[in-house]
């Protein structure tokens, strides 16, 4: 099994677990459609930086629900310039490729 396999198994665990134990989710998606909340607990999962993973934390539901609105025509529009993000942030290719799909299924296809 590979790194990514690995990760985004534990990930997986990761939720079933806070699931499990009644605990919440650490960013307030109470505002937010179905679809929506799929896609920022996922990026909120594979976030690479603690510092970013904090400020989506302190965001109220509506500042969350903002920021996914001013977010949705560079996740939605320019791939090239996403890919080009995801990838100064430290992503592998394969991390890249699903992050795009998750985004395409979850906020792009959504609008």
């Amino acid at each position: 099994m590979n790194k990514a396999r690995i990760f985004l198994a534990v990930v997986a665990c990761a939720f079933m677990a806070a699931a499990c134990s009644g605990s919440d989710f650490a960013v307030d998606t109470s505002r937010l459609t179905d679809p929506e909340k799929q896609w920022v607990e996922f990026s909120y999962a594979h976030e690479k930086n603690d510092q970013v993973k904090r400020s989506w934390e302190e965001l109220s539901a509506e500042g969350v629900k903002s920021y996914l609105h001013r977010q949705r025509p560079r996740l939605c529009g320019d791939t090239a310039a996403l890919m080009r993000s995801l990838k100064e942030a430290g992503y592998t290719a394969e991390e890249m490729q699903e992050y795009k799909e998750k985004t395409e299924e979850l906020i792009c296809s959504h609008l």
